[in-house]
């Protein structure tokens, strides 16, 4: 238009346009407050139900694994043990035992709530972070670590009906032990999508499938550790306060009902009348 010599209120016009779309388009591709709440409460559970094969695989790939060693281990706690080790052993009875609690535990280890917090986040986002990366190795490192951590917990959880005192053991990973586990299993699924790219990419050659599906894979990751990170705010600020154990069974009933009807019913399209 400056070069056609338009009038000038047509060319301020199309530079007022211009800047607006620009502004749109870069608040909508770098994100922000605004970008992070449609991640939360709409793209994050549906990207979940649009991969329900996945979810549903990865739910029975931890808890089979858990239920079998939780169950298990108090009548033949030698597979636990192995799983645990020596240091595990220890911890889990200091943390757990009949005359401790993990309240003082955690204190005596971490000194404060926050460095509670800070250790959660550092740890279990990490585990999140592995756990999706697994997925480059063709699923197979998704797999194992899926695998592996519903065993390894599944016998942590048995290990206190072995030898710990198992309403300490429940009361303090009640609250937040729904957005945690969900985490994980979430997590699994994001490092299959990218296996699955790999293994059977369809009408693309592998690169593009990997792309592709690394952007519905991310989603997923992403939501993962903000679920993982909400779980540490409660482990490190909530679970490790002294309560009676019927209020923190309450609210743990409360979190494991709002995270379920969340990732079922959030975000869900609202069809056209």
């Amino acid at each position: 238009a400056q070069h056609r010599l338009y009038d000038a209120a047509v060319v301020e016009r199309l530079n007022r346009l211009a800047i607006t779309g620009y502004r749109t388009l870069e608040r909508r591709v770098s994100g922000g407050w605004e970008r992070f709440a449609s991640l939360v409460l709409r793209d994050f559970p549906q990207a979940v139900r649009d991969e329900k094969r996945l979810f549903w695989f990865n739910t029975l790939l931890f808890w089979c694994p858990f239920f079998f060693f939780a169950i298990w281990t108090p009548y033949d706690p030698e597979w636990a043990m192995r799983l645990l080790g020596p240091e595990g052993m220890v911890s889990m009875e200091r943390m757990y035992g009949s005359h401790t609690s993990p309240e003082d535990y955690m204190r005596e280890e971490f000194g404060s709530n926050f460095m509670m917090f800070a250790f959660y986040i550092y740890n279990n986002v990490g585990i999140d972070l592995r756990t999706f990366a697994g997925g480059l190795l063709a699923g197979v490192g998704t797999l194992f670590i899926v695998l592996f951590n519903g065993a390894h917990i599944g016998a942590a959880t048995g290990y206190v009906h072995h030898a710990c005192n198992p309403e300490t053991f429940y009361s303090f990973v009640a609250g937040h032990s729904a957005p945690e586990l969900m985490g994980v299993v979430i997590s699994g699924m994001a490092g299959m999508r990218l296996g699955l790219s790999l293994i059977h990419p369809g009408q693309h050659d592998r690169r593009t499938a990997l792309v592709l599906g690394g952007r519905r894979a991310v989603l997923l990751i992403l939501g993962a550790c903000v679920l993982t990170a909400f779980a540490a705010v409660i482990e490190g600020f909530w679970s490790a306060n002294p309560m009676s154990p019927w209020i923190k069974y309450t609210f743990g009933a409360v979190i494991w009902t709002l995270t379920i009807a969340y990732l079922g019913f959030c975000g869900r399209r609202r069809h056209a009348a």
